[in-house]
């Protein structure tokens, strides 16, 4: 499962909307600059100070994902986002589906088919929930893009390969355990996990991730 640029560039895109997963910093600001992290109408904020006197600010968006804000020493501010719904990180669930889905692409056994059609309808419906709930603006067609970009990689990578060497990754380690695991679970399971992480509308974030 190789991420490329196009891919990369897009996730970016969606974390530093929402602040997410990594650590953003910021040019050296007054105290009431804490960067374009988005805070909506429905966010309630907290400001405070740490153990050690810098300045903090929490931000806490709506179906229980929190931004957690604080100054260095040189006074930057730093952020880290995090889902605490309980329900998983809605961004982080779209790229184990996106892994999963080339795998089952490049790794193909007879009765995957509708295995395939469940994952494909699954990826469908987190992009829905990422662009309906997005604190910046993200188009489908854009996230669909790059799931297509990246499949187009591997297809790529697996002719290169060759059918023996691609035989080989496909029957042992991770994608062996990962895609035995795959098939041999209910298909209404698979359903009913999903509708469950996606049960609460929130800010899709990356953070806490398996």
């Amino acid at each position: 499962m190789v991420e490329g640029e196009t891919v990369r560039a897009l996730i970016l895109t969606i974390l530093l909307g929402v602040g997410l997963s990594t650590i953003a910093q910021a040019r050296a600001a007054p105290s009431d600059d804490w960067g374009d992290v988005p805070v909506p109408a429905s966010a309630t904020v907290r400001l405070g100070r740490d153990a050690r006197g810098n300045e903090t600010r929490e931000i806490t968006y709506a179906g229980g994902v929190v931004a957690r804000q604080w100054r260095d020493g040189s006074g930057k501010p730093q952020t880290m986002v995090e889902d605490r719904s309980g329900h998983g990180a809605v961004l982080c669930l779209r790229e184990i589906y996106i892994g999963l889905r080339e795998d089952l692409d490049i790794c193909r056994q007879d009765g995957d088919d509708a295995l395939r059609r469940v994952m494909d309808e699954g990826l469908d419906r987190i992009d829905d929930f990422v662009v309906a709930n997005s604190l910046t603006p993200i188009t489908k067609d854009a996230l669909r893009a790059t799931e297509e970009t990246r499949l187009k990689k591997q297809r790529d990578a697996a002719a290169l390969r060759g059918p023996e060497a691609q035989a080989k990754i496909c029957g042992g380690g991770d994608a062996q355990r990962m895609l035995g695991g795959l098939r041999s679970a209910s298909l209404d399971k698979l359903r009913a996990e999903l509708a469950a992480a996606l049960s609460v509308p929130r800010p899709p974030v990356s953070n806490p991730c398996l």
